[in-house]
């Protein structure tokens, strides 16, 4: 018994502990936890010590005292405010708001197809994807009758079929064949069917957007990567007569022969392919992978197994080809594409599979109860409306469904409708995805609640935006617009802005020594009044631009080094230096004593100066204003 009392008073403490406050600002407590989470994310591997800890909760006190006045003046209900952070709230959302287990697996999934190449062909039976149930029966009925016309009684081969049943119009040309694929290039239940079904078998009616397919699995291969090739052309074109057909074979047969002999490929390509976009570039295309490139051109490209291995000419519907290998590249890693593959599969109809799966999740967590005398009653008189996209709202207080005991009313459906309508809408379907999208509404609002990560993250974007607003009003702008008062805190420090010794000269750069003492000559004749820099400057240029550059300005000790390096009196300087390849002459013309700088010569610095300024005099007020209380000895439990 006392070791269970014991353990009790421990668990106690810990829950004491994790909850003591290391700041009290009026009435506001700040928990341990919160500062922790600030101070460690900014100090990974600093050296904790109580100095350093003090001044770092001075730091956020200064914070937490300008975020408690923004709160005050109401800041944080200003529509621009709230507007901002929902903005924020969503898209910190978003990877909450996911069932990862589903996702990873679809993602495993991607890899795993992608890794593989499927060789298909198929026969489609268009229905439309707002087709009627009988519609549909008859379509599917058509595909199982196929099917059984090719397995069960062999009346028909599947080409035969595709060319004489199937709705995709390419059939008649390549009797369904559609060549290698992989992952992503079909819609995902077509894809499915191809990588499920084995090799020289037809899958069973397959429903896709654009109907029914049956799929027969050719071959299925390693992936291949991706190739970049360099071709050599011959056009022929579609439905190219006999005499044609030869006089491209023969072109390019008479190139094979260049190349055998040793000319380079990229001249033979430059000089003789007929396909001039690529031509002008030795015949080099972009890189490709599967699925890209017509089948005869793909298959070609990708037995060729060395760099610089040359094919043998082939023949493709444009013309005639060879094609010379340039890069290959292996199929990368998953790691390699776990970004990439998760933006397709966001894209990708894979993105809808994972919404269905969030919602189920959702479903699982939370009670959802239908009301489905109250949903009939409604839909007994709006369904004819949504259908017409003409639907106006009903003042309908019921309960419709309820989550986790939180009720949803007809009226909020009601907006929903009236929101997303359109001719052709189905109000059964408008539900569902109302029901699920205030499912989803109702887990983001418990994500504060679930996930204290986020309920910290959103903190911390919230007092962000409040702190940015309120400083720029009460210091960024302010130094920057009140000249009245800019004015008056440079009168009042004119002594923190002087000048130090300056010297105005003119530094001459000389391409080479023979230009540096021409332009020296050139100095003295301005000194005289005869010309200026810019005369000398186009007599010296005018053969080559970069012979002389002139720079003037009024140099300070440190600013250059060759001007440091003369000394500071008026005149042309007596050494031509050469420095970084180029010849100096330093001409000086006035050396300046320190004094004071104007305003407009310090407005950079002053403004700078006026804002800490203000900030320390605003800190100062928010000190008076609200009770500060930091509690050290919570603050130093954090010294290890």
């Amino acid at each position: 018994m006392k070791k269970v009392g014991l353990s009790i008073l421990l668990g106690a403490f810990v829950l004491i502990s994790n909850a003591q406050d290391v700041l009290t600002i009026a009435d506001d407590n700040i928990s341990l936890e919160e500062f922790k989470n600030v101070f460690y994310k900014n100090n990974h591997n600093a050296d904790i010590s109580a100095d350093y800890l003090n001044e770092y909760m001075e730091l956020f006190v200064k914070f937490k005292l300008k975020v408690r006045e923004a709160q005050e003046l109401g800041l944080d209900t200003i529509p621009s405010f709230v507007n901002e952070l929902d903005g924020y709230r969503k898209q910190l959302a978003k990877p909450y708001l996911k069932n990862e287990e589903f996702d990873e697996n679809m993602l495993t999934e991607a890899y795993e197809r992608i890794s593989f190449d499927v060789n298909a062909s198929h026969i489609l039976i268009a229905v439309d994807e707002k087709a009627t149930d009988d519609e549909v029966k008859v379509a599917e009925q058509k595909a199982i009758t196929i099917k059984k016309d090719i397995v069960q009684y062999g009346r028909l081969s599947f080409g035969d079929a595709a060319k004489q049943y199937s709705d995709d119009k390419s059939a008649v040309s390549n009797r369904g064949e559609l060549g290698f694929f992989t992952a992503f290039m079909m819609v995902y239940d077509f894809e499915t069917a191809a990588y499920t079904t084995k090799i020289g078998k037809i899958s069973n009616p397959v429903r896709t957007k654009y109907g029914f397919h049956l799929v027969k699995v050719n071959d299925k291969r390693k992936a291949v990567g991706q190739v970049k090739v360099a071709h050599i052309m011959f056009k022929t074109g579609q439905g190219a007569d006999e005499n044609k057909l030869n006089q491209a074979k023969e072109k390019i047969n008479k190139a094979l022969q260049l190349l055998n002999k040793g000319e380079d490929f990229a001249d033979v390509a430059e000089r003789f392919s007929e396909d001039r976009s690529t031509a002008v570039k030795g015949g080099e295309l972009p890189a490709f992978g599967v699925g890209k490139m017509v089948p005869e051109f793909e298959n070609n490209a990708f037995e060729l197994k060395n760099i610089g291995d040359i094919s043998v000419p082939f023949r493709t519907e444009y013309g005639w080809h060879i094609i010379k290998l340039i890069e290959k590249e292996e199929m990368p890693s998953f790691d390699e594409l776990k970004v990439e593959l998760k933006r397709k599969i966001e894209r990708d109809s894979r993105g809808d599979l994972s919404k269905k799966a969030l919602y189920k999740k959702l479903n699982d967590i939370y009670k959802v109860i239908n009301k489905p005398a109250v949903y009939t009653s409604f839909r007994k008189g709006a369904a004819n409306s949504v259908a017409t996209g003409t639907f106006e709202k009903l003042n309908n207080n019921k309960t419709l469904v309820t989550i986790d005991g939180m009720s949803v009313s007809v009226n909020k459906f009601s907006e929903y409708i009236l929101a997303y309508q359109s001719v052709g809408s189905d109000i059964d379907a408008m539900y569902i995805d109302f029901v699920n999208e205030e499912l989803l509404a109702y887990e983001e609002s418990k994500l504060e609640e679930k996930y204290p990560e986020y309920k910290a993250l959103l903190q911390e974007y919230r007092e962000g935006i409040l702190l940015f607003d309120l400083t720029n009003k009460k210091v960024w702008t302010k130094a920057v617009e009140d000249t009245l008062g800019l004015q008056a805190f440079y009168d009042a420090n004119k002594s923190n802005y002087t000048w130090e010794k300056r010297v105005d000269a003119t530094i001459y750069s000389c391409i080479d020594l023979t230009t540096a003492k021409k332009v020296k000559r050139e100095i003295y004749k301005k000194h005289r009044g005869t010309i200026t820099n810019a005369d000398i400057l186009v007599k010296i240029n005018k053969d080559d631009a970069l012979s002389l550059q002139i720079e003037s300005n009024k140099f300070v000790k440190g600013a250059n080094k060759n001007v440091d390096a003369i000394e500071w009196k008026t005149g042309i300087s007596k050494d031509i230096v050469l420095e970084n390849g180029s010849y100096i002459i330093i001409d000086v013309h006035e050396v300046l004593a320190s004094g004071k700088k104007e305003l407009s010569e310090s407005r950079g610095k002053v403004i700078s100066d006026y804002q800490t300024a203000l900030e320390n005099d605003w800190i100062a007020s928010l000190k008076a204003k609200y009770t500060v209380t930091i509690h050290t000895d919570v603050l130093h439990s954090l010294i290890k």
